[in-house]
């Protein structure tokens, strides 16, 4: 019982660091997305939409994360984007 519950605890606090390494680089990947496309990132960070498995590009399980941002074009509208993070690597960003 307190094994199951060690392992459990664990299995969580690898899985918010693992979400949280991601975050960080969406950000990034966000943030370089925009500047390159002359476009104002807004509020400088990104939210998790979705979460699932899925394999990674050698074909071993990872997690599949879709994370949204918004930014403009200038200043006066608001859109979405997203960076698909495929385990640590950016699959996809789309504006």
């Amino acid at each position: 019982m307190i094994l199951t519950a060690l392992l459990l605890l664990a299995l969580l606090v690898w899985l918010w660091q693992d979400t949280q390494q991601a975050r960080e680089r969406a950000i990034l990947t966000a943030r370089r997305t925009c500047d390159a496309q002359d476009l104002q990132l807004l509020d400088g960070t990104v939210s998790l939409q979705r979460l699932r498995p899925g394999r990674c590009h050698d074909g071993r399980f990872c997690l599949r994360r879709t994370f949204v941002f918004e930014y403009s074009s200038s200043g006066n509208d608001r859109q979405q984007g997203f960076v698909l993070m495929n385990g640590p690597s950016v699959a996809m960003v789309g504006l």
